[in-house]
């Protein structure tokens, strides 16, 4: 996948970082409690950088893998939740204790849910090239043409990636993008527009990931949801353009 420049950062990516954190507080906490320690010992404090330092790495990790979007970021989200899941367990197999139990039941709940959300987001079009650079027919095989007008100029490229939410658009000459803009299609004779704006590019600014604000439907154009029903309609997929 090509890399990208996330410009607008998904508010569940900072919750999923959050979230976190917060795993690590839970098995700092059910361990004080297990053992009858004041969680504000500065004594425990230090002790639990001996004992949990294994756990911590790879916390941090995650939350740098899903910061930047990365394509290990849902394996390390969900490596981390395992491991807090794990050590929690552990100690409920030395000394059983209900109330931990119970908060662990609703910590696997929580997390999820919250990894549903975060493999959704990070599956999302807007963030998905859909191409590569080795990729042979320079990105896409078969194009879908589209042209974008911001404020001031107009861009002409073509799909390769899209959803409900929005799209990844390969141009044909890189240019520094400005939000708001209007991305026009054309697609089986008819012309598709929507209001969108820019969540991420790559590097050389040739592929451009645009979400999209979902206008109400209207007679006298056609909007995005309208494309998406008719191409699902048709069975035709973004794989298909390779």
């Amino acid at each position: 996948m090509e890399q990208l420049k996330v410009r607008k950062k998904d508010v569940i990516i900072t919750n999923a970082m959050i979230y976190l954190g917060l795993s690590f507080l839970f098995l700092y906490l059910q361990y004080a409690y297990r053992h009858q320690l004041s969680p504000f010992s500065l004594i425990y404090l230090r002790k639990s950088a001996e004992l949990f330092w294994y756990v911590a790495l790879p916390l941090i990790t995650s939350c740098y893998f899903i910061w930047k979007h990365h394509r290990f970021a849902v394996f390390a989200f969900n490596f981390s939740i395992l491991l807090v899941a794990f050590k929690v367990i552990e100690g409920l197999f030395i000394e059983f204790n209900k109330i931990i139990l119970i908060a662990t039941f609703f910590f696997a709940i929580i997390s999820y849910f919250l990894y549903q959300l975060l493999d959704q987001h990070l599956s999302s079009a807007n963030i998905n090239p859909n191409y590569s650079t080795d990729d042979l027919f320079e990105p896409l095989l078969r194009k879908i043409p589209v042209e974008i007008l911001d404020s001031v100029h107009s861009y002409k490229g073509y799909l390769t990636n899209w959803d409900n939410s929005g799209c990844f658009v390969f141009l044909e000459e890189g240019k520094k993008l400005t939000s708001p803009l209007k991305v026009t299609l054309r697609f089986q004779g008819r012309i598709f527009e929507e209001q969108g704006e820019v969540v991420a590019e790559t590097p050389d600014l040739r592929g451009v990931g645009i979400k999209f604000e979902n206008t109400i439907k209207s007679l006298d154009k056609f909007n995005w949801a309208e494309f998406t029903d008719l191409i699902d309609e048709l069975g035709f997929r973004p794989e298909r353009l390779r």
